[in-house]
């Protein structure tokens, strides 16, 4: 059970992050200070830099939390014996794609991408953290290859960078036209890996 110093830290943390997903979405993240952070959210400096050293370290924190929920809750998935693989997937696939929109990850994802070859201590944790998804994918893809459920002749590792390069490129055209439905990417997911039902062995 947390008590109720951890219930309130982690209660400003949430404000926090919340309000500088709702700036960084607006006015970017370079455009964006500190003080507007702690004030949209009702707090003090102090709140912040208790909890996070720097704006950098902080936008890293909004970027891999807003990731991070999916695949946990997918490696947890994936290791309960006699899994349904590709529905475990698919259902997977279209939670990210909704929540990391709405979660604010997404958009912030695009905004560390953007300010990466400014800040070299973004640009090198984003390198660690894609590389972290793609070795993640590569794996889940290789098993999917080997139960015959993905029949794509490309390897596992160029199907995690293309998935990843699908679910990025929805997500910018949603963030300019919201007429696209990033929602789509998963049937072209299907397509991509070149799905099919695996014959259950008798």
């Amino acid at each position: 059970m947390l008590n109720h110093h951890q219930k309130q830290s982690e209660e400003t943390i949430n404000k926090l992050m919340r309000s500088g997903i709702e700036l960084f979405s607006k006015q970017g993240y370079s455009s964006t200070s500190v003080d507007q952070i702690v004030k949209h959210a009702g707090y003090s400096k102090g709140a912040f830099y208790a909890h996070f050293s720097t704006k950098e370290e902080f936008l890293l924190r909004l970027i891999k939390e807003g990731i991070d929920f999916y695949f946990e809750d997918l490696k947890e998935a994936l290791t309960k014996k006699d899994c349904d693989l590709l529905n475990t997937f698919k259902e997977y696939s279209m939670r990210l794609v909704n929540e990391a929109y709405e979660k604010g990850s997404s958009p912030m994802l695009l905004q560390g991408c953007m300010v990466s070859n400014e800040l070299p201590q973004i640009k090198e944790k984003l390198i660690l953290q894609m590389e972290e998804w793609r070795s993640f994918l590569t794996h889940l893809f290789q098993k999917m290859k080997d139960e015959g459920i993905v029949g794509s002749p490309l390897d596992a590792r160029t199907l995690a960078t293309a998935s990843m390069a699908l679910f990025n490129g929805y997500n910018l055209q949603h963030f300019v036209d919201n007429r696209i439905q990033i929602q789509d990417v998963v049937s072209v997911f299907v397509e991509l890996l070149q799905i099919q039902q695996p014959n259950k062995k008798g």
